[in-house]
């Protein structure tokens, strides 16, 4: 029964891997999947069951690349709604709403940074209805583009990952 389980480990080691990877892909397009993170921990596991397949340098990446894109997401929806007219209230009424929205599930996901630019707009900086709508607008380009900005990344990484499997460390 011992000299099954190191046959196992790699079988095991790249099931997980992809099956972290797959999921983490399709994460950074779903709310409430953590995406990158859930592609740093397969990375981790593949390390713990393979320890001469991959290096931790490119579990630091992960790590590193998991904080990036969640940074990389706030940023993009202030920016995007800044881009669409908001000021600094709108902008910074955005993140906050995706910030708080995390807490309240899916439709706080989706509904919180663009209802924090809408009210940052209307009721701190006190614009115009309409033109605090188009602040909010702007805000849901930027969750789609830093949802774009996070996949682009995620595939980096796998990248990354099979370079550092399969030439770096391949047997």
């Amino acid at each position: 029964m011992r000299m099954a389980a190191p046959a196992l480990a790699p079988i095991l080691a790249w099931t997980l891997a992809l099956l972290c990877f797959t999921v983490g892909l399709l994460g950074v397009w779903l709310p409430l999947v953590p995406g990158l993170p859930l592609m740093a921990l397969g990375a981790a596991l593949f390390k713990v069951l393979q320890p001469d397949r991959l290096s931790w340098i490119t579990v630091g990446v992960f790590v590193l690349g998991a904080i990036l894109g969640q940074l990389m997401d706030f940023l993009a929806t202030g920016w995007a709604a800044k881009k669409a007219g908001a000021g600094k209230a709108g902008s910074r009424g955005a993140i906050l709403g995706a910030l708080i929205g995390l807490f309240f599930g899916l439709p706080g996901v989706l509904l919180g940074p663009p209802l924090g630019a809408l009210l940052g707009e209307w009721l701190v900086r006190k614009q115009p209805f309409k033109k605090a709508t188009k602040a909010a607008m702007g805000a849901v380009v930027g969750l789609f583009a830093g949802a774009l900005g996070k996949f682009l990344l995620g595939w980096g990484l796998v990248l990354i990952f099979f370079l550092d499997v399969l030439w770096f460390h391949g047997r």
